[in-house]
């Protein structure tokens, strides 16, 4: 039985060494999801797997217990997931930087996955400064945003949709074929302050790496399907 499955694409690559599962747990409930679904299903070698916050609980680490409760249960609780030491499967913290520096909390979700990396390194945490929207931002804009601009609007996200496709906003859809200007744009403009993203800087780009190596052939031809 083949590790990983797909049903989204037709042509599929006979499954490698190399083929993984990356969970991902997403702060938003929406926007995070939507993105990742562009890419489940494209190639056969990399199973990318979007997991929700659990009734709107966003906090880092609630994020953290729910990813316990799934990879190793509790007392009422059987796992739901397993991580393959083989294929090199990973888990990720998609989360924004916003309001949850209050009581350490990051830092402890980082923590966490530090002690988890003594045994075997796939916990990993994929901050955004000050939210998600900053990595959407960067598929269409190749500088940090300026705050005078920001300040016309009623909030950083409103501000992002008017910045992205000519003020149309960014389609979960079409636009995250467009991953790659995301890597180069937010890798450009990277900064740290206090071992933390600084303000308009996302580490969203390492993750885009991992998915881009696995379907980087796939969003060729998707491309130029669209230029047909």
């Amino acid at each position: 039985m083949k590790y990983l499955s797909r049903s989204k694409i037709s042509h599929k690559e006979i499954v490698n060494k190399n083929a993984k599962k990356v969970y991902i747990f997403c702060e938003g409930e929406k926007t995070e999801i939507k993105y990742l679904e562009f890419f489940k299903g494209l190639s056969s070698n990399i199973d990318i797997i979007p997991i929700p916050p659990i009734n709107g609980q966003t906090d880092p680490i609630k994020l953290k217990e729910f990813a316990e409760l799934l990879f190793f249960g509790d007392d009422l609780n059987s796992p739901k997931f397993s991580l393959s030491s083989e294929f090199k499967d990973e888990v990720w913290f998609a989360i924004d930087t916003d309001r949850w520096n209050e009581n350490n909390k990051i830092q402890q979700l980082k923590d966490f996955c530090i002690e988890k990396n003594i045994s075997e390194d796939c916990w990993f945490v994929a901050q955004s400064n000050p939210s998600f929207e900053i990595w959407l931002y960067y598929h269409f804009n190749s500088t940090k945003p300026i705050n005078q601009d920001i300040a016309k609007f009623s909030s950083f996200k409103h501000f992002v949709h008017k910045s992205t496709n000519n003020g149309n906003g960014f389609d979960p859809d079409k636009h995250p074929i467009e991953i790659e200007t995301a890597i180069v744009n937010s890798e450009n403009n990277f900064q740290k302050f206090n071992n933390q993203p600084d303000l308009y800087s996302t580490e969203f780009f390492i993750l885009g790496k991992i998915i881009v190596s696995f379907v980087e052939s796939q969003l060729i031809k998707l491309k130029k399907m669209i230029k047909m």
